[in-house]
């Protein structure tokens, strides 16, 4: 078991020292839960360990590639290393898109309240929050990044920072180096200790080990472990083709749970939706390709479909006003039967390309 400060553990992320292996999902915690985790460590609450793997055969990163591979990969505390890497403003290597990166900064913006006294001193801002003006909510970044021990000008900033704070009227019945004290706790969150422990095993087993550990954390699906199989008999797949679709989808407008298009995948190419029951020849590439191939046209079809009957039901209530209520309900009873968080039969029709569900959830509409 090894400890590293929070700081080394960001930069490794950033350096692509460490990284994420390709079976691991993309982020998904909520702003609240960065900003929990900002609150734990600034209490000095437990955060849990972080599972790493050190595997010499694995070379497939979840996003991005690189001539260098990383010495360890992140098996269990991918959200949670992320998430400070959010907090200190920094991206890490494996997060591909800079401009993506540049929204989950936005989306995910937690600032330190200096001045509050009863409440949370952490929150997520918000659009009155941004708008306010002096350094009475501080993102979080901007002090996690000062090593005052280390680089002298560092300590300077944090020192006139918390001279202006006081000059804006802000932090009644303290002085100057009451701010500097409330403000370098928040920055020493950067000294922090993290406990981590190495594995060394076969990829099969660090996906189930991957499976057990997180079923106390962010759930893990059947998909989940699956997708582990087929990025180790297919490198580069999940990464390449898999998780491209699922954005391809969500700037259709329809966020469609991992889940459910590996579930319409297996059903295309084996007529199964249950993993246990699909045999390990079916991940190798002569069969998954094809099956993909449909899977891909199928749910294209389909998004096509849906959005041209719900311009016809708008259209149709633009000319007849009275039909305005009636048409509301057929699209939001047309969501609910058609998107579909889980389902068997999934597929019918296949050569047409014409997708035919037995409705059970609705998905995520934008």
């Amino acid at each position: 078991m090894n400890r590293s400060k929070i700081w080394e553990l960001v930069d490794r992320a950033v350096c692509n020292k460490w990284s994420v292996p390709e079976f691991q999902r993309g982020f998904v915690w909520k702003a609240t839960q960065v900003r929990d985790l900002a609150e734990s460590l600034w209490l000095d609450f437990p955060v849990g360990s972080l599972l790493l793997w050190n595997s010499d055969t694995h070379q497939e990163e979840r996003v991005a590639r690189d001539g260098v591979t990383p010495a360890l990969w992140i098996v269990d505390g991918q959200q949670r290393t992320t998430a400070l890497a959010i907090l200190f403003g920094r991206k890490p290597y494996w997060w591909g898109s800079a401009d993506d990166w540049n929204k989950i900064q936005k989306r995910y913006d937690i600032r330190f309240d200096v001045a509050a006294k009863n409440e949370s001193h952490f929150v997520v801002a918000n659009a009155a929050i941004r708008k306010t003006k002096g350094d009475r909510y501080i993102p979080l970044g901007r002090l996690l990044v000062l090593d005052v021990t280390g680089r002298e000008n560092d300590q300077k900033i944090l020192v006139n920072l918390a001279k202006d704070i006081k000059v804006q009227g802000l932090c009644d019945g303290m002085d100057a180096m009451e701010v500097y004290a409330r403000l370098d706790r928040v920055r020493k969150i950067r000294e922090k200790d993290i406990l981590s422990v190495t594995v060394n095993h076969e990829l099969e087993d660090v996906v189930e080990i991957f499976s057990r550990l997180n079923s106390r954390g962010t759930r893990v699906t059947e998909a989940d472990i699956y997708l582990g199989v087929v990025a180790s008999k297919n490198p580069g797949w999940v990464r390449d083709e898999f998780l491209p679709f699922l954005n391809v989808l969500a700037d259709s407008g329809f966020h469609v749970d991992p889940n459910l298009l590996f579930q319409s995948l297996t059903a295309v190419g084996i007529k199964k939706v249950r993993f246990k029951e699909i045999n390990d020849s079916f991940w190798s590439r002569d069969q998954i390709e094809p099956a993909w191939k449909k899977c891909r046209e199928g749910w294209k079809r389909t998004i096509h479909r849906l959005q041209n009957y719900e311009f016809y039901l708008t259209t149709l209530c633009q000319r007849k006003p009275h039909s305005l209520r009636l048409s509301r309900c057929l699209i939001a009873s047309l969501k609910r039967a058609a998107l579909i968080q889980h389902s068997i039969g999934l597929f019918r029709h296949l050569d047409s390309g014409v997708i035919v569900v037995r409705a059970q959830q609705p998905l995520k509409r934008t």
